[in-house]
């Protein structure tokens, strides 16, 4: 199942604008995909998928939750986009199943050590947590993992909203200023 982007998808580029996320179609597609894959080995598992489109660089994250657990396990993938995007829509295509077929060969790895999401976590322990660059059949991309769990950010999120915190605008903790340290005790 696609989720909403989160704001703070992890990026390898320094961004001066925001995402167009991708389309909901392609997110809904890909998780469906994932979910039927591997249904067998996710033990009330469910994988959301997100994206999120730059000028210059294509983020997928395929993320695996499940809903008695905090942590989740994301797997990032990131690719460099043409410089005239627009006229190469076939090559963002391209890299787009290169970075899905990615992120299937990796659960389908950690599936293959065991079950639901645990089994996942517990491949993860020995990954390194920044972009790792490699070559996907003549494509270069760079994964990353995490064990955010963007589903419950999102609710979060909403929650702080509801009660009057917004995203933008002032912070009210900011006014309470730092303590001083020589009146501490």
């Amino acid at each position: 199942m696609a989720q909403p982007n989160p704001r703070k998808l992890p990026t390898r580029k320094r961004h001066n604008k925001n995402p167009t996320s991708l389309p909901k179609d392609f997110l809904s597609t890909v998780a469906g995909l994932f979910q039927k894959q591997f249904t067998k080995s996710l033990n009330g598992s469910t994988f959301l998928v997100y994206g999120n489109l730059f000028a210059d660089e294509v983020v997928v994250c395929v993320s695996l939750s499940h809903p008695k657990s905090l942590p989740a396990a994301s797997l990032h993938i990131s690719a460099d986009l043409p410089e005239k995007m627009g006229e190469n829509p076939e090559k963002v295509t391209e890299r787009l199943k290169s970075m899905v077929d990615v992120a299937a060969s990796w659960f389908s790895q950690c599936f293959d050590a065991g079950k639901g999401l645990e089994a996942v976590l517990e491949e993860m322990k020995e990954t390194p947590l920044a972009w790792q660059e490699f070559e996907w059949e003549g494509t270069k991309l760079f994964i990353k993992l995490n064990r955010d769990n963007y589903t419950l950010e999102g609710a979060a999120d909403e929650l702080l909203q509801k009660s009057g915190f917004s995203e933008e605008g002032d912070d009210p903790l900011d006014d309470l200023g730092e303590p001083d340290p020589d009146k501490i005790n």
